[in-house]
């Protein structure tokens, strides 16, 4: 064989591993972890002062709001006419960690209402929220 194909074939193994295998194995671990693992996780990667991660699972999933590393909010969503729509009912009451945070004050529920319209901007797939 020349060496010409081998280097193709390493090639296309290593961006098939790196693209697809290695990032499902990595979704599947995040999944299976404590909360607590999975809360470290998000800060460590957080960027910034606030930061999204989306956590799908096809149809539906979980997009987590980080603010100042500190605090983690999550959106719950399933995907309905090519929007992500939130399922979450009580809709900005208290963070989701730290567990015994106070609720929500109204400079923070805006914050992160213009965070989220940041978001939206930025991404193909819009959430959306039912404010009313």
């Amino acid at each position: 064989m020349p060496p010409a194909i081998i280097a193709a074939l390493v090639v296309v193994i290593f961006l098939l591993l790196g693209t697809v295998v290695f990032p499902a194995v990595n979704k599947k671990q995040f999944e299976k972890m404590p909360f607590e693992q999975q809360v470290r996780i998000l800060m460590k990667q957080a960027k910034g002062l606030s930061y999204f991660k989306n956590i799908s699972d096809g149809s539906s999933g979980t997009l987590y709001y980080v603010k100042n590393k500190r605090k983690i909010y999550s959106y719950p969503w399933v995907y309905r006419d090519g929007k992500m729509i939130c399922t979450r009912g009580d809709l900005f009451e208290k963070w989701d960690y730290p567990e015994d945070s106070l609720p929500f004050s109204a400079e923070e529920r805006e914050l992160a209402i213009s965070e989220l319209e940041t978001f939206n901007k930025k991404n193909l797939i819009k959430m959306h929220l039912d404010l009313d």
